[in-house]
């Protein structure tokens, strides 16, 4: 792991920030002026529209010393209301170089069928019902992507991407010799390589669009992370990051301000108010004794921390423990373990991307899916459908537990594996979760020497009630001489205890926590009221100078949730992938002008959904609520009623329901010519073409044509992800319709002699002329030599 210190270089030379200030102020600010007079350089604004970004050429970079003078009368502006010199933060990538040189195998993500491995993530189950990630966006928080990669340039969204550190639209990373850039680009391909090109991979959300912000490769502030974390917030949906403070058992950091408002806008404002999904990888501190409840960043009630197991389900040696862990992905454990096959710089592939940097993506491609199958969801709902949904499954774990409200959880894996298939599905039928609410229970603030102090939930404010828990925060304060000789447990009234912090071998802070939060998920669903129990241990360690107690100066609990059951208002029925709610603004009778798709008859309000008649078509939601638009969406028909109707989800469009009524297919299918129905093999007696993307029947091609239309079929067999790797097995049913008697020899008559195998009335596979080394054996050789010719491509010679 390396710390990113390196300035990104233009034109040949390099360039850096110099001494970079923030303000805050009240607009309308006269920025031009405001700079001019104060001799600073205005570098555009920051993470709204009323932060402003600055730097002093006059200060040296990375000066130790505060510029207090200039700050000074900066802030005595009569427009400024906050003002803050940035600091450069050490921030490091969440992968691992290998130390053991062996072999390296690799998986894209664990599969019963093709890897023997206990459990896998179920994401071929949610691509056959029709999730690919359209429409979903997702952008990688890193040190930029390759977007030029033979993989990534179909999805990529140039609208979705910045270079931060640049200050500039192209997010290309840095080359070098040592390829230290390559870390964006392994994450995003993961996401969303693209199908079907037979390139390197394919992404697990192969049809989202892709975008990378560059942030890392230089030096990283408060306001980087805020500008990176708040990019176009009502386009991109899921940010996904994998890194973080330094995992070497001794830091305790965090988002600063501009940073922490940066995810408070994100999931108040983000998605048209659904909220930004923020997908953070949870460490590698592992070897360090690292504790991921250390990181300001995995321990957010606003992110979605991503653990990590290996495919056998053990604990990779470089995971952390934390009670604010929400869900795990696969990656490596063991050097000898098989790592990730993804994209790589210089348009290459890598079968060794690890580490839980590799887990978040993984993550995040799963919630594309699901944000797919309900664009709906609020950033807590994709919380509550992890929560329900994860699996521990294979997993190894001392510390399983089972909560009050029956979800299983341990420290090592949140709540399990997650589960694509079973996520969808869920997000198909889903009802947004109850309004949150938030419960301060303030402690009693005497000073204690180390001890275990009571509180008991709060109950008796309707406007803040907590009844139904979700996340639990501890915001402590703490003197003490030796930092890492602590450990801190929570006890719910459940009695679901969760282990806030363990000991640090390497921590040697004096510094104890100031107002550090600790954040649990595994009283989700338990009820909030009762007595909550704080445990504080000091183990004195011989390493520690002064045998002096710790004090706690003070303490709250601040309890997330509902004040009403989170599924009462589930329906058994599939429910719509739109629920609109009505407005109180539009409740009395409404007298402005309707919205272009409404009819001869008005409207009741401004929006398409409030048309009384539609001058298109109306699309029509399981609520009973529609919308009018110009033309059926894709995925759906239009009926004689003028209604759009939804198309089985294999049909990327149809003239009906049933599956036999597509007239084409989601990516990845092909239709097939006579019978209207998307498959993802071709059937017996039909070929693929490659020009129409459908399969035409072998009956109807011409004698002398035969052999010269199916000889292209290894090939493309082999291009067509998810159905990479099924050319053996049509090779082999290809032999089960073809007999070695009906084989007929092209010359001689010995053991060697040449054989060509005829066409039989429904044959679907490579035909190739082989040499077998004796008549009883053709059978076996013809399925080598077919196989050879895919592998090596050498398809001339079939």
């Amino acid at each position: 792991m390396s710390t990113l210190r390196k300035a990104k270089m233009k034109n040949g030379k390099p360039y850096g920030l110099m001494d970079l200030t923030d303000m805050h102020v009240r607009r309308p600010l006269n920025v031009c002026k405001t700079a001019s007079a104060h001799e600073v350089c205005h570098l555009g604004q920051g993470l709204c529209s009323d932060y402003y970004h600055f730097f002093h050429s006059r200060t040296i970079k990375r000066s130790t010393l505060f510029s207090r003078g200039t700050h000074s009368f900066i802030s005595m502006e009569p427009k400024v209301e906050w003002v803050q010199q940035q600091v450069v933060k050490r921030r490091t990538k969440r992968d691992y170089k290998p130390s053991y040189p062996g072999p390296v195998q690799s998986s894209m993500h664990c599969n019963d069928n093709i890897h023997n491995c206990q459990s896998d993530m179920n994401i071929v189950g949610a691509w056959k019902r029709g999730y690919t990630g359209k429409d979903v966006v997702v952008t990688i928080l890193d040190d930029g992507i390759e977007r030029n990669h033979p993989d990534l340039i179909q999805n990529y969204d140039n609208e979705a991407s910045y270079d931060v550190n640049g200050n500039d639209m192209d997010p290309m990373p840095r080359y070098d010799a040592s390829n230290e850039n390559k870390h964006g680009t392994r994450c995003a391909g993961e996401v969303a390589a693209s199908a079907n090109n037979s390139h390197c991979t394919v992404g697990i959300a192969y049809n989202a669009k892709i975008g990378g912000v560059r942030m890392l490769d230089g030096d990283v502030t408060d306001m980087v992370e805020a500008k990176s974390l708040s990019l176009h917030p009502q386009h991109i949906d899921i940010y996904s990051a994998s890194w973080g403070p330094d995992d070497d058992g001794k830091t305790v950091d965090g988002p600063a301000s501009l940073a922490r408002q940066a995810f408070e806008n994100g999931i108040r404002q983000g998605r048209k108010g659904r909220g930004s999904i923020f997908v953070w990888a949870s460490g590698n501190g592992g070897r360090s004794r690292d504790h991921c409840s250390c990181d300001g960043y995995t321990n957010s009630i606003y992110t979605i921390s991503i653990s990590s197991t290996a495919e056998s389900g053990r604990k990779p040696w470089y995971l952390e423990e934390c009670a604010s862990t929400l869900t795990t992905t696969y990656s490596s454990g063991e050097n000898y373990d098989r790592k990730i096959i993804t994209t790589d710089l210089r348009q290459r592939c890598t079968d060794s991307h690890t580490g839980t940097s590799a887990s978040a993506p993984m993550a995040a491609g799963i919630i594309a899916l699901a944000l797919e199958a309900n664009p709906f969801l609020t950033w807590r709902d994709v919380q509550h459908i992890i929560v329900k949904t994860s699996r521990a499954g294979h997993l190894s774990a001392p510390d399983w537990k089972t909560n009050a409200a029956g979800y299983n959880v341990s420290h090592l894996y949140g709540f399990g594996l997650m589960d694509a298939e079973a996520m969808v599905k869920e997000a198909e039928r889903w009802k947004q979760v109850p309004p949150q609410h938030i419960c301060v229970e303030n402690a009693d603030k005497q000073i204690r020497y180390m001890q275990h102090p009571t509180a008991t939930g709060c109950t008796d404010n309707a406007n803040h009630h907590v009844i139904y828990l979700e996340h639990v925060v501890v915001r402590i304060t703490i003197t003490h001489p030796r930092r890492g000789d602590l450990s801190i447990n929570l006890t719910s009234p459940s009695g679901t205890k969760s282990q806030l912090l363990a000991n640090r071998l390497f921590d040697h802070s004096m510094e104890g926590f100031k107002n550090w939060e600790f954040m649990t998920t595994h009283c989700w669903g338990e009820k909030a009221a009762g007595d909550w129990i704080l445990e504080i241990y000091d183990s004195p360690s011989q390493l520690r100078s002064q045998k002096a107690p710790g004090k706690l100066k003070e303490w709250s609990l601040v309890l997330y949730g509902t004040s009403v059951h989170p599924y009462s208002f589930r329906s058994d029925k599939p429910r719509s992938l739109a629920e609109t709610q009505p407005d109180d603004e539009y409740s009395e009778e409404y007298v402005g002008s309707c919205h272009p798709e409404c009819g001869e008859n008005g409207c009741e309000g401004p929006g398409p959904q409030q048309c009384i008649t539609c001058l298109h078509y109306f699309l029509k939601f399981k609520n009973n609520t529609r919308m009018c638009v110009p033309e059926c969406p894709t995925g759906f028909f239009w009926d004689d009623k003028k209604r759009c109707k939804k198309c089985s989800p294999l049909c990327e469009s149809c003239m009906g329901s049933r599956s036999d009524q597509c007239s084409a297919c989601r990516p990845g299918l092909y239709l097939v010519e006579g019978g209207n129905n998307c498959v993802i093999s071709c059937p017996g007696g039909f070929y693929l073409d490659l020009g129409k993307s459908h399969f035409i029947s072998l009956q109807k091609i011409p004698h002398t044509d035969w052999l010269l239309n199916l000889r292209p079929h290894v090939a493309v067999l082999s291009q067509t992800p998810p159905c990479a790797g099924n050319a053996e097995r049509i090779a082999r049913n290809a032999l089960l319709q073809t007999s070695a008697q009906n084989a007929r020899p092209v010359s001689g008559n010995s053991a060697n002699s040449k054989y060509s195998i005829p066409p039989p009335t429904c044959f679907f596979g490579p035909v190739c002329e082989i040499q077998s080394e004796s008549w009883t054996n053709i059978t076996d050789n013809f399925l080598r030599y077919t196989l050879s010719c895919r592998n090596k491509a050498t398809l001339a010679k079939c």
